[in-house]
């Protein structure tokens, strides 16, 4: 997003414990979670004004700077989440809108110097996959467990791109866990916050997510009641749209065409999903790019492993599409500052770990898995519905 003069500095809107927002609609009750552009705090509402029904939902109060951007339609996270909301509640056949957020309400809260703020109120969920994945010893997760996490963010990349939604974003710090069998009630999330009070460092609330009870040794069996959503569409973006941001996702899941300013479309999300699987199966990163002597960069090592691991080369359609093009491959189409590349297959880059429990034919199905996903040509590469029926997810949510 371009700068400009006259953008609000990047406020939080900090909520004091017990408050109430819109009128003594939502309590605010706690801090579940923080980001560069917005805070997101456990809130008791009412489902009407004047109703006596309540309900807990997550509150995402976005910063002023993010505020402003909503309103410039540089960010269309409230838009699309009232697209995706209004298709839920018109089609209960989808099963993708399951694994998406559902926006319960919205409006603007003020802050003590008369700043605006955007808040969003979406439904509940507990902590990440990728906390789950951080606390293994391996740092990876079984497969069982990757297959059903995996499955149910592609159903909800399905429905997103089934809408011309690009997510951009996808990685295991935005996908969350519903809330689980302990805790399926307004009343079990009371008795919760009642056993486990609110915590302050110097003042400040600690982030506390209600928690979720499976662990990376949860059983199989007990693995198919875990379900999840592909949450933070801060960063989405309209497919066939001229995009209102210059880069995408994560450095480690970024995709080549992002990388070279070339197409841009819902199968950047499809690379994603490959370094993903490989990350919540292996515990590692697929790519982890590092600028190197004499004098190359991070995406000059970023491209170069991509072409070790899959053994492709970048056609050169789209090399004449890429506006990046000349600041890394000379007219061969060879890169320019690294010229010795050593192949290795996903295959290998998997065995080499040793994971536990990850066998042979495992390690087989995923690689051909990610393989699909990691198509230079993004024309090539898989589409979410293609994925679904791949084998690797064959056995999804069967023990």
């Amino acid at each position: 997003m371009a700068e400009s003069d006259t953008v609000s500095p990047a406020i939080h809107f900090a909520p004091i414990i017990g408050t109430t927002l819109l009128n003594n609609r939502y309590r605010v009750l706690r801090k579940l979670g923080e980001g560069q552009t917005a805070t997101v705090w456990l809130v008791h509402g009412k489902a009407e004004p004047t109703g006596t029904t309540c309900y807990y939902s997550a509150a995402k109060i976005l910063t002023t700077e993010a505020t402003l951007w909503v309103e410039r339609g540089a960010v269309r996270e409230l838009e699309f989440l009232k697209e995706i909301t209004k298709q839920k509640d018109a089609d209960n056949i989808d099963e993708g809108y399951d694994y998406l957020p559902t926006l319960q309400d919205d409006f603007f809260v003020t802050g003590p110097n008369g700043e605006r703020h955007l808040c969003m109120v979406l439904n509940l969920c507990s902590t990440s996959v990728s906390a789950l994945r951080r606390s293994a010893p391996t740092k990876s997760l079984p497969v069982y467990m990757v297959r059903n996490i995996i499955y149910m963010v592609l159903s909800g990349l399905k429905t997103l791109h089934s809408m011309n939604i690009v997510h951009t974003d996808v990685k295991a710090d935005n996908i969350l866990f519903h809330l689980d069998g302990n805790i399926t009630r307004d009343q079990d999330v009371e008795n919760y916050l009642a056993a486990n009070p609110v915590e302050m460092i110097n003042n400040v609330p600690k982030i506390q997510p209600i928690p979720h009870s499976s662990t990376y040794e949860t059983s199989a069996f007990k693995a198919e009641l875990m379900q999840v959503s592909l949450v933070d569409l801060g960063h989405a973006q309209r497919a066939g749209a001229q995009p209102t941001a210059s880069s995408f996702s994560a450095l480690a899941l970024r995709a080549p065409e992002v990388i070279l300013w070339s197409d841009f479309g819902s199968a950047v999300d499809i690379w994603a999903i490959g370094c993903l699987t490989f990350e919540l199966l292996v515990g590692r990163w697929l790519f982890h790019p590092e600028a190197g002597e004499p004098d190359w960069t991070l995406e000059d090592d970023h491209l170069a492993k991509m072409m070790e691991l899959t053994g492709q080369r970048f056609p050169d359609a789209m090399l004449a599409r890429a506006q990046h093009r000349d600041k890394y491959f000379d007219e061969q189409g060879n890169l320019l500052r690294i010229s010795e590349l050593i192949p290795v297959t996903i295959e290998q880059a998997m065995a080499n770990y040793k994971i536990p429990g990850l066998t042979d034919g495992d390690i087989g199905l995923a690689a051909d898995f990610i393989r699909a996903c990691l198509k230079f040509d993004y024309e090539e590469r898989a589409t979410a519905s293609e994925l679904l029926e791949h084998p690797f997810l064959k056995d999804v949510f069967k023990c």
